[in-house]
């Protein structure tokens, strides 16, 4: 074929991850003039490409001469790498300029189109069922341009629900027994790409039903097929949006999983030559779940890995509405991923803080009154109820259980709560906050952004 064919370009739907506001694309191919041309006489060839904007035709980068080779039959080879400003949707076309040994006269001639690629943000989904998508009620949902989606089946499209459909994919080790549903991360991407400008790309790899030992590098089959994903993918990842940890609320596992936790990041990091970020949820609940115990472990531990790990970042979930016993509904999911997208654009690009509120100090103020202070609060907080039964706290001591009676936040001290205790607390008394299986659905939440503490478990209080 005459003009230019493209034997490496970005693949249509494709999103190449910036840096520093720009993304590279490696263009590589070979080049014929028409044979026309050749009987006219042709004086030179250059390949060329040219970036438009999909949304309005306008040109980004005008038509720019590529690295290339040139035989004496006026064929040839090329290879360029161009830089390609963080924005889109574009299209790349490609041409041959000749120019003829008759005066004044030139042609561009075909040449082969990349279309609808984006530069902004590649982020990677992993964990299980929440985070592939489980949820099987509805919501408005809807795909929107410019966030786009690896599937399993190893192209770009673009991104709808369900993510983890696995027509064509063959045997990956992420392929879901069922079917799956809504996950966060169609709302997330949409409302990422909204707040930073640049389109979205997301890779899904996330399995329901997947303990944490599955992700960790010595033996784990999804954690293999996580860097086969990014190593298809190319570029460094903004992010891994990351949601798991039901399949570890038990006595054998919930105590290994801040280690197994750890192990995984520093592994992949050191796999990728990077510190690429985690963006991670709490744990929300198990209508009728066992080992009530175990769930607070691993909540705890997902608040200490984002306490204590750099680059963790965590949101709570346990005020989220399910869809069956023990996975978000369609509606929560759209909501998470608006938060997440709003903490994303917090550490990624720089705007507003939006952190949940995290316990910062526990002290008996009186006998019977415990004041509780909170970091990251934005305002005030919101109290469904007063009463302890419905707060998600709790607390013991070597006498037993301590009842909670009633809560109050005043006005006047907008990051304090006080509760109020049935009895004097020993000094050995320890208090949690959602650490059972199906913890309150009405705790408290900041008023401005709706989202509850972080969930603890077992931290020991003070005394005045």
């Amino acid at each position: 074929m005459h003009g230019i064919t493209l034997t490496t370009r970005p693949s249509d739907w494709e999103i190449i991850q910036q840096e520093n506001g720009f993304g590279s694309v490696l263009l590589e191919g070979s080049y014929q003039v028409h044979p026309a041309a050749i009987e006219v006489g042709v004086e030179n060839v250059r390949p060329v490409y040219r970036v438009m904007n999909e949304n309005d035709n306008t040109c980004v980068i005008p038509w720019t001469e590529m690295d290339h080779q040139t035989n004496p039959d006026f064929s040839g080879v090329f290879s360029h790498t161009a830089k390609i400003p963080a924005g889109g949707l574009y299209r790349i076309e490609t041409s041959l300029d000749t120019k003829s040994t008759v005066p004044e006269v030139s042609w561009l001639y075909r040449g082969d189109t990349a279309l609808h690629i984006g530069v902004g943000n590649l982020f990677l989904i992993a964990g299980q069922s929440n985070s592939a998508g489980h949820s099987w009620d509805y919501a408005l949902d809807p795909p929107t341009l410019g966030v786009h989606l690896f599937r399993n089946r190893g192209v770009w499209d673009l991104a709808t629900h369900p993510m983890n459909e696995s027509t064509g994919g063959g045997s990956l080790p992420n392929e879901e027994m069922g079917i799956p549903g809504v996950s966060p991360y169609l709302s997330f991407g949409r409302n990422f790409q909204n707040l930073s400008r640049c389109p979205v790309g997301l890779v899904q790899t996330a399995l329901g039903g997947s303990p944490l030992s599955r992700w960790l590098p010595e033996s784990g089959d999804l954690y293999q097929n996580m860097l086969n994903r990014i190593a298809l993918t190319k570029g460094n990842y903004a992010g891994i949006l990351w949601y798991q940890g039901c399949s570890d609320t038990d006595p054998d596992n919930a105590p290994l999983y801040y280690e197994r936790f750890c192990r995984m990041v520093e592994s992949l990091r050191k796999s990728l030559g990077y510190d690429i970020p985690f963006f991670t949820f709490q744990l929300n609940r198990q209508v009728d779940g066992l080992h009530d115990e175990c769930w607070g472990i691993v909540r705890e531990a997902q608040r200490r890995a984002a306490k204590e790990i750099p680059g963790v970042y965590i949101l709570p979930t346990v005020n989220c509405s399910i869809s069956d016993g023990i996975h978000n509904s369609a509606h929560a999911n759209v909501m998470l991923g608006e938060k997440l997208a709003k903490l994303c654009a917090h550490i990624l690009y720089g705007q507003e803080s939006f952190f949940a509120p995290e316990l910062s100090g526990a002290v008996l103020e009186e006998p019977k009154v415990l004041k509780l202070t909170f970091a990251n609060m934005r305002l005030g907080f919101v109290m469904y109820s007063g009463a302890g039964e419905n707060s998600g706290f709790s607390m013991a001591d070597e006498d037993g259980e301590i009842i909670i009676e009633s809560l109050h936040s005043p006005r006047e001290c907008r990051n304090t709560l006080y509760l109020h205790l049935s009895r004097e607390p020993k000094p050995d008394a320890l208090l949690s906050f959602c650490s059972g299986a199906n913890p309150t659905m009405v705790p408290p939440v900041d008023e401005v952004t709706y989202l509850p503490p972080l969930a603890f478990d077992r931290i020991p209080i003070f005394k005045n």
